[in-house]
């Protein structure tokens, strides 16, 4: 599934939040307050006025808990008027790309002129998900049996009773860890993949950690050196990326002497929002916008689940392909590839030969807000291109069960 505009599509803007750890900088916002800051900050970078926004599209991957139409009230808590068409998109890790894929191909369509899209996502605040039914016997509770629950509000109930025994038999699922890193069809986690990934390719530990390494250094240079400030929409007092400490880097390496995809060479999931407003050409001259990028192309690939971290590149092939037969440019000289692990990295380095890849570091060492992911890096990217003046950019990353999203920029 691969799309070349045949009509000019522009970015007028792009802003992120800082990234968050677990229970981080970030643990005090929801998906939908982070959402709003950054919803909110790109609009006011594109200089539109907020009545002008047609739609927003906003990926986001743990609804739960989140209250009615998360996308709606992200809107209007940016200060978009209530009229403001909105929706959330969820293809897990793909999301946020997702969201600015489809807002493309409507503005392509002539459904609308101006849009906001992004994603958001708060690992902090995602709830337990208490399971309906015990899920062995205890006590007086036989299995497959309903819990006892009481009203205790207007949205809210209690165990009735014995609250010890019956936690005991229910099942309490981590919401993120179930909804964004497992695949129920074959009961297996992402990371499960990535192990076989890394013997399949016959990459070592000690070769992982070092591209891990890497993109450790490159965040926490650029953070030091201000690189990430011009795309960064402030969150309170937070207003830089929850780096790990250096003291605490060292332990998580030594944790992983012998983990190809563990805590020091792996993403986490994290807390963020990222968003931008895209314009089609004829609004750009009437509203007198001043584009960041032009989007060259926009693609999405599925594959078989074991396959999802090869996906990003099959995703930049289907894009250069298709650029190479409208005889445009199919080279991107500078390409942010999400790192959900980091065996992925020497995979991207030698499938993107002289491309300059991530150069201020990637998920492993910023976290990874799922639903926020792709926006977070095509914002990175446009401002990496407009400080580097590289006039081609590429965002690829994979998403959970089989699959990558791509969108292709030329400055």
């Amino acid at each position: 599934m691969r799309l070349i505009p045949k009509e000019d599509v522009f970015i007028c803007s792009a802003a992120r939040t800082p990234v968050g750890r677990f229970d981080g900088k970030l643990a005090a916002f929801s998906a939908v307050d982070l959402g709003a800051i950054a919803i909110r900050a790109a609009v006011e970078r594109a200089g539109v006025d907020p009545a002008r926004i047609e739609a927003v599209t906003m990926g986001n991957v743990v609804h739960a808990g989140l209250g009615m139409g998360p996308a709606k009230a992200a809107a209007v808590q940016a200060g978009l008027p209530e009229q403001v068409v909105a929706r959330c998109v969820d293809a897990v890790c793909g999301s946020a790309l997702d969201a600015v894929m489809s807002t493309v191909e409507a503005i392509l369509a002539g459904s609308m002129r101006v849009g906001v899209a992004g994603g958001m996502e708060s690992r902090s605040t995602a709830p337990y998900l208490l399971g309906p039914k015990f899920t062995r016997k205890v006590g007086d509770y036989e299995k497959g049996k309903r819990a006892r629950m009481k009203r205790a509000g207007a949205y809210r109930w209690a165990l009735d009773g014995n609250e010890p025994e019956q936690l005991k038999g229910l099942e309490i699922k981590d919401s993120v860890a179930y909804d964004g890193l497992f695949w129920p069809p074959e009961r297996k986690f992402m990371r499960e993949y990535a192990l076989l990934f890394a013997k399949r390719q016959g990459y070592s530990v000690e070769q992982i950690n070092r591209y891990a390494e890497q993109s450790h250094r490159k965040a926490r240079l650029a953070t030091e050196n201000g690189w990430f400030a011009a795309e960064m929409a402030a969150c309170g007092d937070a207003s830089t990326d929850d780096l790990a400490p250096e003291e605490k880097l060292a332990a998580m390496l030594a944790e992983c002497a012998d983990d190809p995809a563990g805590a020091y060479n792996a993403s986490v999931p994290a807390d963020g929002a990222a968003a931008v407003v895209l314009a089609s050409a004829p609004a750009v001259k009437e509203l007198g916008l001043q584009p960041m990028a032009r989007v060259a192309g926009c693609a999405r690939v599925h594959c078989p689940a074991p396959e999802f971290l090869a996906a990003p590149v099959a995703a930049a092939h289907e894009i250069a392909e298709a650029l190479r037969a409208a005889g445009r440019p199919d080279d991107f000289p500078i390409i942010e590839a999400n790192e959900a692990f980091g065996v992925q990295l020497p995979f991207f380095e030698a499938s993107f030969p002289g491309a300059t890849i991530n150069p201020h570091g990637g998920a492993v060492a910023l976290g990874h807000p799922l639903g926020a992911a792709g926006a977070r890096l095509l914002t990175t990217l446009l401002y990496a291109m407009r400080r580097y003046g590289q006039p081609r950019g590429l965002v690829t990353l994979c998403f959970g069960g089989g699959g990558a999203v791509a969108v292709a920029l030329e400055g």
